[in-house]
């Protein structure tokens, strides 16, 4: 039965349909400070044990949610790591071949100053032949001259025969030159061709190496990112079986207090209340039998029934108030 059905029935039983019409207004007040003082006793009861209160709420007790320290990962993203180790190699083989250019320039320096060599001794030599033709001119002169054969056509044959020599020594100097430059052009070339391919080898070693590293890096990346989620979803699963359990312990701590409720209730129910309850709940009940016992019958039974507070403050005595204002004339 519902308290809106009990009241109805209480309406019936004690006062009659024509209670609806009773105006209960001029009391109001009164009932209100009546309110307010079985409020102050049945705070001033402090039982030694409530069912509901008899020991720690598991609800406060336990925290909502564990505070779990999830790790993350902190290391760098893969384009980082490529960036990164390009850059190492880079540097490494900017150096390395620099090594490399540096001894073949070392080389072809050597060869090129060979070169230089043999340019100025030739040159050394061909003016040293124009020195030594230029002298052999003059003396055949004086002696043409000496002869008093300067204007004839001996001279002419003899000069002609001096420079054709001249020219011939020259040609075999620039000769020989010239095939000195070409074994040493040669000997560059040769050197050239084995720093590029001591470059190429470097180019290949390296870019091997780098390959080799950043593919290292990201699966060490991979494993420890797998590592911290492996973790972490442990952690998560900890974090549900935890909520689960907190909630089945509060539910199984609302149903024990709920059994234990009834329990007492029953109890109360058969045998009434006992020790400092009876005396707490009698004390409110005298303060509400006084005040209702002394206003007319039918007022006091309306406002009893539409008082929702007076059954929680007066429990079982509610209905022994009911019955004995009833029984007023």
């Amino acid at each position: 039965m519902t308290w809106n059905e009990f009241k109805k029935k209480v309406q019936n039983f004690f006062v009659g349909e024509s209670s609806d019409n009773i105006d209960t207004s001029d009391y109001a007040e009164g009932e209100s400070q009546l309110n307010d003082k079985l409020k102050e006793i049945a705070d001033s009861y402090k039982p030694s044990y409530d069912p509901a209160k008899g020991y720690g709420d598991l609800s406060e007790l336990l925290p909502e949610e564990i505070e779990y320290v999830y790790r993350e990962y902190e290391g760098d993203d893969e384009e980082t790591i490529k960036n990164n180790t390009n850059q190492k190699y880079q540097d490494l083989l900017e150096a390395d071949s620099k090594i490399v250019n540096d001894k073949y320039d070392v080389k072809v320096g050597e060869v090129e100053g060979k070169k230089q060599t043999a340019n100025e001794e030739t040159a050394i030599k061909s003016n040293a032949l124009n020195d030594k033709y230029a002298e052999l001119e003059k003396a055949i002169v004086n002696n043409l001259i000496q002869r008093g054969l300067f204007n004839s056509s001996i001279k002419s044959s003899q000069t002609q025969a001096s420079q054709e020599a001249k020219q011939s020594e020259l040609d075999s100097l620039s000769a020989d030159l010239q095939k000195k430059l070409g074994t040493y052009d040669a000997q560059i070339d040769k050197l050239r061709g084995e720093e590029n391919v001591a470059l190429e080898q470097l180019d290949l070693s390296y870019a091997q190496k780098l390959e080799s590293e950043i593919q290292s890096l990201l699966d060490k990346r991979a494993k420890e990112i797998a590592s911290i989620n492996d973790y972490n979803n442990k952690l998560k699963e900890k974090e549900l079986q935890y909520i689960e359990d907190r909630t089945k312990a509060i539910e199984a701590q609302l149903a024990q207090r709920l059994k234990d409720e009834q329990a007492l209730k029953a109890l109360e129910n058969k045998n009434g209340y006992a020790g400092e309850k009876e005396e707490n709940y009698t004390q409110r009940y005298n303060l509400a039998f006084d005040y209702y016992n002394s206003l007319p019958k039918n007022v006091a039974l309306k406002m009893i029934q539409e008082n929702n507070q007076l059954q929680e403050y007066l429990g079982n005595y509610f209905g022994k108030l009911l019955a004995n204002i009833s029984k007023k004339n």
